[in-house]
């Protein structure tokens, strides 16, 4: 039995119920939002995430009522993997993350980020088109249990605390998460071996997104809003090495002005960029252009990250 097939014979069986119906629901609409608007995002419910869900309740609800959405399955020319440029410059980026020391965290901590974001969010209009707009730039901070996704974390965004509850018809409690709302357990069961890894990100995300595009988000997603183990950081870097497509940005710029290097994946005529700082080679955002505008459709700097021991503490 390989690493993939050991993994996924540790989570709970595939939903079978009204949530799998709505999931798959959003996943229609979500493909129909990025080929009408690309670059848009809406906001998450339970998951940290900001750019794979949002507030499209009209358009939700359409969907949950089987409007048929085609997802173009457009895979780039070259299948081999990354540019050579981004295949040397993930390699160094992983090599300095695996030297990071890594944490000792207990079970009852949380994770602290601490970020300065702006997002392009759609609403569905009853005329049938979306509406989106860039948000303004604004401080935001999350708490997550570090093992348990039952236990309530905080979000604490636009000068209000929402509390983040887990809701779910098909898992149980006690539940460490997965790839989409993982938590650092989570990510400290995840294969070190970077092929393993990529096949694992693609099997969870199989009949999204073309694998590419949803590999080069779920990654990005993980670095953004997680913390993961020096040695998992490293093994992502070098899956995302793998995927075809991913090219090198020379200069590019944080949504706070710090300058430093990319990783790129363009989609639908939107180039999505992690950028990482040129002395350190660690992450610290990430923007995406509108290529046909050069507007920015979302950006987010990494302001800091901590484990703290309760919910809403702040690290001193």
């Amino acid at each position: 039995m390989d690493e993939i097939s050991m993994f996924t014979a540790l989570r709970p069986p595939p939903p079978n119920d009204t949530e799998a119906i709505r999931e798959r629901a959003r996943a229609r609409l979500d493909a129909a939002l990025r080929q009408a608007h690309p670059g848009a995002v809406r906001p998450a419910r339970r998951q940290r995430s900001r750019r794979r869900l949002g507030v499209l309740a009209a358009g939700a609800v359409a969907a949950a009522a089987g409007i048929a959405v085609a997802v173009p399955a457009v895979l780039p020319g070259n299948t081999s993997g990354a540019s050579p440029a981004a295949a040397r410059l993930l390699a160094k980026i992983a090599t300095a993350a695996a030297r990071q020391p890594g944490p000792r965290v207990r079970d009852s901590q949380f994770w602290y980020i601490k970020s300065w974001v702006a997002y392009q969010v759609c609403t569905y209009q009853r005329s049938g088109t979306f509406k989106c707009v860039l948000e303004k730039p604004h401080e935001r901070q999350t708490w997550a249990s570090v093992s348990n996704e039952c236990v309530t974390g905080l979000l604490r965004e636009y000068g209000q605390d929402t509390r983040l509850v887990f809701s779910s018809n098909y898992l149980h409690c006690p539940y460490r998460g997965g790839v989409h709302d993982p938590t650092y357990r989570f990510l400290q069961s995840l294969p070190t071996d970077p092929h393993a890894l990529l096949g694992l990100i693609e099997q969870e995300m199989q009949g999204q997104l073309p694998r590419p595009e949803e590999a080069f988000t779920t990654i990005g997603d993980l670095l953004r809003e997680a913390i993961a183990p020096p040695r998992v950081s490293a093994a992502l870097y070098r899956a995302a090495a793998l995927i075809p497509g991913v090219t090198v940005v020379a200069h590019a710029t944080d949504a706070i002005g710090r300058h430093g290097v990319a990783v790129a994946f363009t989609y639908q005529g939107v180039r999505s960029e992690w950028i990482f700082s040129k002395q350190t080679l660690q992450y610290i955002g990430e923007r995406d252009i509108n290529i046909a505008t050069g507007t920015t459709t979302g950006e987010d700097a990494v302001l800091q990250r901590a484990f703290v021991n309760h919910a809403g503490q702040v690290p001193g």
